[in-house]
This record gives C-alpha cells, sequence and structure tokens, in this order.
C-alpha cells in the first residue's frame, strides 16, 4: 500500500464510512500484505498498527484509537 492508500484508509474511518470492526479488518490485511511483499511500510503506519491490534471494537471505546488515527493521517500528509 502506498502512503495515500493508508491515508485513505484512516480517513474513511474517519469519516465513519467503515466502521471499526472493518477497519481494523482491512489495516492488519493491509499491513501484513505489505510486509510480506517487503514492501516499506511507514512508520507511522507501524507505530499505528500496535494501538489497532491490541483494540477490542467489541469492547474498546474508539476515541482513543480516533485520535491515533487523526495523527497518522497529519503525519502521511507531511509525508506527500
Amino acid at each position: 500500500m502506498t502512503n495515500d492508500d493508508w491515508r485513505a484508509l484512516l480517513e474513511s474511518f474517519l469519516s465513519d464510512d467503515t466502521d471499526t470492526e472493518s477497519f481494523k479488518e482491512e489495516f492488519i490485511e493491509g499491513w501484513k500484505a505489505a510486509r510480506e511483499e517487503g514492501a516499506k511500510v511507514p512508520k507511522v503506519i507501524g507505530d499505528l498498527f500496535y494501538t489497532i491490534e491490541n483494540f477490542d471494537p467489541a469492547e474498546d471505546d474508539d476515541t482513543d484509537l480516533r485520535d491515533e488515527a487523526e495523527k497518522a493521517v497529519a503525519k502521511l500528509e507531511a509525508l506527500s
């Protein structure tokens, strides 16, 4: 995934176009696919991976996750 792909995924979640559970699944699938392909994963995405991996959509409030996603979007925009 490119930086723009990551940003689009995050923005989809932040705009409520994607529910939290689907976002978590798509993010982890994208991260794993990038790692398997040997693609460079931006540091901000690698850092966010652990937050998302530990997030339980059925039990956790997504406020902190949204805050972290917003910060990641800003960092990805700065890379562009």
